[in-house]
């Protein structure tokens, strides 16, 4: 969950009385499948910026990204269809496909991200029909993905002809001057990359407001899913952020963000340094809300979650996150919602759990 303090709630509110009583038709009605068409046009202008090529056209907007992932495994997914996930992966993809009695299948990640030899042993084997990625600061590893890898994941996809899947909702939260977010779909030459975007994580997770870039077949056909789920994401939702973006209010927001969270993810690392070096490893958190610590081989991070609980603090087990039944010894952390003392006093305590 994001911080609260990060949502715009005074502006919201202010928004939100505006568009009831000046736009009720709109805000309060039913609309287009698509979205609103302002908003739609700002979200392919702002995937522009991040070098996709793309036009109102090319953009449906769904109910958060969760949505767009249930609607893509819904109209692309067969039982028994092969989906590759990262190792670590997000247990929402996972569950959208798993949803669909897909078959999913592990690949290996170092720090780069994924591991092009094992994308590629997989896509040998078996025959794949989506890849599931998050290059951007993923969850729950918090890495990023660097573009050399991109471009290999890329170029596996074509020689093997499979999908790709590219969950962006945190390429925004950069704290690093560094970090290259470039999405893959930027370098889409064969349209085989659906690209998901949201404003949860930037704006505030309950204007749930999502959206999908991809070719417009494909789109055409997760349009009619869509239409079928519920007719249209939230109207009153998606006329909030279109005034807030049509204000010009985003980046000013965005770098707000930003900022918040710059200093909270040092404080986290900070603590893990002074407690657990030469005990653990963790990612570093360029970006996103999480960093992911690995222990030693022979900790079961879920059966120490009731030692945590009885010691005042908890963490996410890593184990389920892993698709082939890897992980135990491994945890999500995130800087997102905590003060900073707490957040100090919580990793003092995991230290007390795990090194009595």
């Amino acid at each position: 969950m994001p911080n609260p303090e990060t949502f715009p709630a005074e502006r919201i509110a202010s928004i939100a009385g505006q568009v009831i009583r000046e736009r009720r038709a709109v805000a309060l009605q039913y609309g287009p499948t698509r979205g609103l068409p302002r908003l739609c046009a700002f979200i392919a202008e702002l995937c522009r910026t991040r070098g996709i090529a793309c036009s109102v056209d090319d953009v449906l907007t769904t109910t958060g990204s969760q949505q767009a992932l249930d609607l893509i495994a819904h109209t692309l997914l067969d039982p028994g269809d092969v989906v590759a996930v990262e190792l670590p992966t997000y247990i929402g993809g996972s569950s959208s496909f798993f949803a669909r009695s897909a078959t999913l299948v592990g690949v290996q990640q170092d720090d780069d991200g994924i591991v092009p030899e094992s994308l590629r042993e997989v896509a040998s084997r078996t025959r794949i029909k989506l890849l599931y990625t998050i290059p951007n600061f993923q969850n729950p590893s918090g890495r990023l993905m660097t573009q050399q890898r991109r471009d290999a994941v890329l170029a596996i996809a074509e020689e093997h002809d499979f999908l790709i899947i590219e969950d962006d909702p945190y390429g925004e939260l950069v704290y690093v001057d560094e970090a290259d977010t470039t999405p893959m779909k930027s370098r889409d030459a064969h349209e085989r990359v659906l690209y998901l975007g949201s404003f949860s994580k930037v704006l505030a997770p309950g204007l749930r407001c999502g959206w999908i870039i991809a070719a417009k077949p494909l789109l055409e056909r997760i349009e009619i899913a869509k239409q079928a789920a519920d007719l249209c994401s939230g109207m009153l939702d998606q006329s909030i952020v279109d005034e807030f973006c049509a204000g010009g209010e985003l980046a000013p927001q965005i770098e707000k963000v930003r900022a918040f969270y710059r200093g909270k993810r040092g404080v986290l690392l900070e603590s893990l340094h002074q407690h657990f070096t030469g005990r653990a490893h963790w990612t570093s958190a360029d970006g996103g809300l999480f960093t992911f610590v690995t222990l030693n081989e022979d900790v079961d991070t879920a059966k120490r979650v009731e030692d945590a609980v009885a010691s005042g603090v908890a963490y996410i087990p890593g184990g389920p996150f892993f698709v082939d039944g890897s992980g135990r010894n491994t945890m999500r952390l995130t800087f997102a919602k905590e003060t900073d003392d707490r957040m100090r006093e919580g990793v003092a305590r995991l230290a007390g759990v795990f090194y009595p």
